[in-house]
């Protein structure tokens, strides 16, 4: 049973001979009552703080959860990205990589192709070093041969420039000196001594 400081106001006690004084018998449970008001005051304060309190925990609570829930996201964010990253910078390394091979596989045949044609200029230099060496030793010996005969007294041949020879008046007069070049050397080896007139 609840006693409010109005009951203890009006509490009434039994009078009796030589008992307590009536008047501060209501005087002290005056002030009892008033102290037991402030009382439940006070607690009714501390009860509306304690629910106040507990509604900002509640909030607190609240505001824990999401943002627990918001560092979860956040972090899951940030692996998500972070394993995005790398796998793009796989990609690009992958792709990098693949780029410089096909630039490498592609210096590498333009150095093979430039090679082969260096290889074949010197292939055609000395060739041409070749021919040109052997059409000057060909004009010296007709020359030499010319000078022979004009000391042999034999009849004059007439000197023709190369440009005045086709390919196959050059290629007899070649052909004819190297035969009597050869056929020299073989009366010289076998030691006749036949004149350049007599053959």
């Amino acid at each position: 049973m609840k006693i409010s400081p109005l009951d203890i106001k009006k509490q009434e006690f039994a009078i009796k001979f030589r008992g307590y004084s009536p008047d501060e018998v209501h005087s002290y449970l005056e002030m009892v009552a008033e102290e037991y008001e402030t009382v439940i005051k006070k607690n009714r304060d501390l009860e509306l703080r304690v629910e106040m309190l507990e509604e900002r925990l509640d909030n607190y609570k609240r505001m824990e959860s999401v943002l627990q829930e918001t560092l979860i996201t956040t972090q899951r964010t940030a692996e998500e990205t972070k394993a995005n990253a790398e796998k793009r910078a796989q990609t690009i390394i992958a792709e990098a990589k693949l780029d410089a091979q096909k630039v490498n596989n592609e210096t590498n045949e333009r150095l093979s192709r430039i090679r082969r044609e260096v290889a074949d200029l010197n292939a055609q230099r000395d060739s041409f070093l070749v021919n040109f060496r052997s059409l000057l030793e060909s004009q010296v010996s007709l020359l030499d041969l010319i000078e022979k005969k004009v000391t042999t007294k034999e009849e004059p041949v007439p000197v023709r420039r190369k440009t005045d020879l086709s390919d196959e008046e050059l290629e007899k007069i070649v052909n004819e000196f190297e035969r009597k070049i050869g056929l020299d050397e073989s009366d010289d080896d076998n030691g006749k001594g036949r004149s350049r007139k007599e053959i």
